[in-house]
């Protein structure tokens, strides 16, 4: 068995992983200029709005959402202070409610303004670090200096938010009927850091989308007048599917969203040609996808004409490119194993018949 080539195409099968991407190297090495538009406008938006603006952006599973979030947080880092966070990073998707997507908020302020040593005053501190009593006494051994202990309390409480059932629901026992301190704690916070950076505060929250339709009612629906009372700007995620609620949307424009900004999947053909046999697809969108494709999976390893059968088979969704690349790939270091005397493998129309 071709042992080099096996190893090429397990690579190519991890490049293919629908990771976003928001590490400087995965970025460097993988982005393309995809859904630029949407972002430019968002971008744009967010400037010309007041400073406590609220945007909402909604996109399919897998369409490049995180990807393009985190390039729209490091382009609007010159003129703002950024706080850009995954929120199922911090919190399991069944247990997020109004009350946590706001402490979560405020505690990424927090760990903020404590990696730029800007001075927090002690009640919050104490407000969103002493929820439970357990939080000091486990961090006191950790460190010695005040800096040091709060960024280790920052840790632990994180930490719980995560894990903890318990301690998520200690959490809406002490702030559910004290909402208005809670967003106060917000607000303070984002006015430290203001003050220090001479920057207005923008915070992102990637992964709200993945929720599902009866707890976004309950967010976006029932609380939306608390989710969107702190005093500065914030990007929140929503599914798609949610922007087809009427109830959700009427909420959402009680509070001055006149539309999402939508990440749009991407039409190949145009309407009077999608029906035509020998249509040829629009190539500025077409182009995109392939690039797309050839940056994950290395051109020697896939002939010209199917890497563009793979990218008309997804129909202008991301993810579904992904998906089909990967099948192929599987299909490769299968044949590979199966005929390991074989001169050479490569995604050709036949691999790509069996991986759909």
């Amino acid at each position: 068995m071709d042992q080099a080539l096996l190893e090429r195409f397990q690579q190519a099968y991890k490049d293919l992983d629908l990771f976003p991407l928001v590490e400087s190297k995965t970025i460097e090495q993988f982005r393309v200029d995809y859904g630029l538009p949407v972002m430019v406008r968002l971008k744009r938006e967010i400037e010309a709005s007041v400073k406590n603006g609220k945007f909402i952006f909604a996109g399919h599973r897998g369409c490049g959402k995180s990807t393009l979030l985190k390039r729209l947080a490091i382009e609007m880092q010159p003129n703002h202070s950024v706080v850009f966070f995954s929120i199922a990073d911090l919190i399991e998707m069944s247990g997020i409610t109004h009350v946590n997507i706001l402490y979560a908020i405020a505690l990424k302020l927090l760990s903020q303004a404590t990696k730029r040593s800007i001075p927090v005053a002690e009640d919050i501190k104490q407000s969103l670090l002493g929820c439970n009593t357990t939080v000091r006494t486990q961090t006191s051994s950790q460190a010695t200096s005040g800096e040091m202990a709060l960024g280790a309390d920052i840790n632990v409480v994180t930490a719980k938010l995560q894990q903890e059932k318990s301690f998520r629901d200690e959490l809406e026992k002490t702030f559910e009927k004290r909402i208005s301190d809670l967003v106060g704690k917000c607000d303070r916070l984002a006015a430290a850091i203001q003050t220090a950076t001479k920057k207005p505060i923008l915070v992102i929250i990637d992964d709200l989308d993945k929720l599902d339709l009866p707890l976004v009612e309950d967010i976006y629906r029932n609380n939306i007048k608390s989710l969107f009372s702190p005093q500065f700007r914030v990007v929140f995620t929503i599914p798609v599917s949610a922007v087809q609620e009427p109830q959700v949307m009427g909420a959402l424009n009680s509070e001055g969203i006149v539309r999402p900004h939508l990440f749009p999947v991407a039409k190949f053909f145009a309407k009077v040609d999608c029906h035509k046999p020998d249509a040829e697809p629009v190539a500025k969108n077409f182009d995109v996808f392939l690039t797309v494709l050839a940056k994950r999976l290395p051109n020697e390893l896939v002939d010209p004409q199917t890497a563009r059968q793979i990218v008309l088979k997804s129909g202008g969704v991301m993810r579904e490119l992904v998906r089909i690349a990967r099948e192929c790939c599987t299909e490769c270091m299968v044949q590979l194993e199966i005929e390991p005397d074989s001169d050479s493998v490569k995604i050709n129309d036949e691999i790509l018949t069996v991986a759909l």
